[in-house]
């Protein structure tokens, strides 16, 4: 997780998967298991061929570090964690995320690459992307709940700032998500 507020499953493949967002100093056991590639070789539909056998990841957060050690709980105790768990339409790789918006974001050489997914895929945004003065996106985009969305956009050559800045926001103004290439994530409240 390194430290971040999310952890995720993606098949790279088909770039589909599923996310959990949530305060992993609170939980910060993760465990995932599955019952193997054996199990994955004669796929059939599930609709048409129900078994509890067949493949699946099955993920697990708890208040301990790891599945078997134990954690304790005083008497009347209570551990509350807001959680948001979202697929991951559309994406590869996801860098930044908080309970709005998923992002996967990369600059290299002359280009910056941007997927996101939307938790609200109803509500219209506005992304724009910075390399310090330079704007090199700012526009308002429909979220897209089918695919995801993907922008790229060539950085200009020599300009101020090293680091591409993200922000994408509500269409009132809010902002739901900020981030940068090579920082790690900041969501906003």
């Amino acid at each position: 997780m390194q430290g971040g507020n999310f952890w995720r499953v993606i098949n790279h493949d088909n770039e589909q998967g599923i996310i959990r967002i949530a305060d992993n100093k609170v939980t910060p056991g993760l465990k995932m298991w599955t019952w193997g590639f054996p199990s994955f070789m004669h796929e059939t539909d599930a609709r048409k061929d129900p078994n509890p056998q067949r493949p699946y990841i099955e993920l697990w957060a708890g208040v301990s570090d790891q599945f078997f050690h134990s954690a304790s709980l005083p008497a009347l105790g209570e551990v509350s964690v807001p959680e948001t768990c979202s697929p991951t339409v559309g994406m590869s790789n996801v860098t930044h995320a908080n309970e709005n918006i998923l992002v996967d974001l990369a600059a290299e050489d002359a280009r910056v690459n941007l997927q996101f997914f939307s938790v609200e895929p109803t509500a219209p945004l506005r992304v724009t992307l910075k390399r310090g003065d330079a704007v090199l996106f700012d526009d308002a985009v429909q979220a897209n709940p089918e695919n995801g969305n993907r922008f790229d956009a060539a950085i200009p050559p020599g300009g101020s700032g090293g680091q591409v800045q993200l922000t994408i926001a509500a269409a009132d103004g809010k902002h739901l998500i900020a981030a940068g290439t090579g920082t790690k994530y900041r969501g906003l409240p």
